[in-house]
């Protein structure tokens, strides 16, 4: 075996990780099951804290802890390269917690980071676009993970109001009921209307590009709902920096 492993922290939430793995399948250059990349998923959605609950003070349980314990087993079972399918958990507050446990425990494996991915995809593949427009949780939203790194490369940032952000984009996600983390099998009619609403308010302010910020979007039907407009996927995105780093050439191009 000459690529290295690739180690994905799943469980947030659960699909999520199954979508990153299923997105390095689909863009390895592989003709035979022999062909395809080594990958280790681990997904205990029971021992990571919420990460937008925890950024908004309503647990004090930094996940941090455990999804750096989750990295080391990755680690010991032969990972090399390791990407967590989580937006939120880039948040500083709970990405920088995470590198220093690992630097304590004397890790030497490879953590990539899925906004600065995503950031440098857009810049790298769509050189013209000036303003982007983000769907995340609140706690990327309120932290400002992706709004810090694409105004420091010059970008205009398009994101919602607190109320629209809350009601509409943050709702597809957490709402109990018909949420996309309370509903595993399927995306929900009430999902698929708020993903309207949302999609036409980045097309009437003029979005270049759209980064779909939380990996349950992933599920979602977004780029077919929205072919006029450019959709970065940020599980696509890291999926292709895992191959990338696992065998030292791209993959293939992404479709958006």
């Amino acid at each position: 075996m000459t690529n290295r492993v690739i180690g994905i922290v799943g469980g947030m939430g659960p699909q999520a990780g199954i979508a990153l793995l299923n997105s390095i399948t689909a863009q390895t250059a592989a003709h035979c099951d022999q062909e395809h990349l080594p990958v280790i998923l681990m997904s205990f959605p029971g021992l990571i804290a919420d990460r937008t609950l925890f950024l908004e003070g309503q647990t004090h349980i930094n996940p941090a802890f455990q999804i750096a314990r989750m990295i080391r087993k990755l680690e010991t079972s032969g990972a090399d390269v390791v990407g967590m399918a989580c937006n939120t958990s880039h948040s500083p507050r709970i990405f920088d917690v995470i590198t220093d446990q690992l630097a304590k425990t004397g890790s030497q494996v490879e953590l990539l980071n899925m906004p600065f991915e995503t950031c440098r995809y857009i810049r790298d593949h769509h050189r013209q676009a000036s303003r982007i427009g983000l769907m995340t949780t609140n706690g990327t939203y309120r932290t400002g993970i992706y709004s810090h790194l694409l105004h420091s490369w010059g970008y205009e940032v398009v994101l919602p109001d607190e109320v629209f952000q809350d009601s509409v984009i943050h709702k597809m996600i957490y709402d109990p009921v018909f949420g996309i983390k309370s509903s595993p099998m399927g995306i929900t009619k009430e999902v698929a209307c708020l993903l309207e609403k949302a999609l036409a308010f980045f097309r009437d302010e003029k979005a270049d590009v759209v980064i779909l910020g939380c990996t349950e979007f992933s599920l979602t039907t977004a780029a077919s709902l929205a072919p006029d407009l450019h959709i970065v996927d940020a599980t696509q995105v890291m999926a292709r920096a895992l191959i990338r780093e696992a065998v030292k050439r791209l993959p293939m191009q992404l479709n958006h």
